[in-house]
């Protein structure tokens, strides 16, 4: 660690700058993809689709809400259109949990930030999840899990309306949102790497830790914000000593269970269906970390 606070502002100062040659362009590559799907307006073209049945149905709803670049807020109000038209409940719960643990910007902020692996290990741990709520969400009544109001005629708020916006807007919206929290990210990385030692990662995130997974899962729930700026906080974490496994505890469970996440399924979901779905993501998320950390040999 660094002798004086003079020398811990220069080292963490000089590895943030390198963070930021390191990620920029994998992050300004994925707004610009993001802003390019989003003038597509995708869920709403794959409307037809997503009101079939069938198990196949929610394979397929689950990786077009993995590639759908919009937040859940933008996804909800064209969902419960679907619903109330008397589309199956299952596909659409499908497409909505994907939707929210991944999308193309994050995918390739992590793939250059964190390893294709970590990337890949993504995609799988949103598969292995979300697949399981649509297909229960076939077995089940709707109202044992939808909130009373779903199928209610939908007044979204400001924040929730999902209109189409221009390119140039919609690509200066996401980096002025992206960037801050990327900026935020690379600041807090760079404090981490500087004032933490590595031995405290290593001995609560590393490793041969069963707990460590489920810490990060369990962290995830509070302190994901943003792929933008949680990226490069665990690379940093990662370079100390954090196991693969908690990597990806950390970005299972904190995109699906940031507030804003929650407040949007709280549109669909009734209160008991909800913390179920908290507690099914944190344990589901712990649990592909651990077998992650069992296939790397971390």
């Amino acid at each position: 660690m660094p002798a004086d606070l003079r020398s811990a502002l220069i080292l963490a100062t000089t590895l943030a700058w390198t963070q930021v040659l390191r990620l920029g362009p994998y992050v300004a590559a994925g707004i610009l993809l993001a802003a390019l799907l989003g003038q597509l307006d995708l869920p709403r073209r794959w409307g037809r689709w997503l009101s079939r049945s069938g198990p196949g149905t929610v394979l397929g709803a689950t990786c077009l809400g993995g590639v759908s670049p919009l937040c859940t807020y933008g996804t909800v109000p064209v969902l419960v259109e679907l619903l109330r038209g008397g589309a199956p409940p299952g596909p659409a719960l499908a497409f909505l949990v994907a939707s929210s643990l991944l999308n193309p910007q994050l995918f390739i902020v992590m793939a250059g930030g964190l390893g294709l692996h970590l990337a890949l290990a993504q995609v799988a741990g949103v598969l292995l999840l979300s697949l399981p709520v649509g297909l229960a969400a076939r077995r089940l009544r709707p109202e044992d899990f939808l909130n009373a109001g779903a199928l209610q005629p939908l007044n979204p708020s400001p924040g929730a309306r999902s209109e189409k916006k221009g390119l140039l807007s919609h690509l200066l919206r996401l980096t002025e949102t992206v960037g801050l929290y990327f900026v935020v990210g690379v600041i807090l990385a760079a404090l981490l790497q500087t004032l933490v030692p590595p031995a405290w990662v290593s001995a609560l995130l590393g490793g041969g830790h069963w707990y460590g997974v489920l810490l990060a899962g369990v962290l995830g729930v509070p302190f994901y914000a943003c792929g933008g700026g949680a990226v490069p906080i665990i690379a940093g974490l990662l370079a100390q000593g954090m196991s693969p496994g908690a990597a990806l505890a950390f970005f299972l469970a904190g995109p699906a269970t940031r507030l804003t996440a929650l407040a949007a399924l709280g549109t669909l979901l009734n209160r008991r269906a909800l913390v179920a779905y908290v507690v099914y993501v944190v344990v589901g998320a712990a649990l592909a970390g651990m077998a992650l950390n069992l296939v790397m040999g971390a």
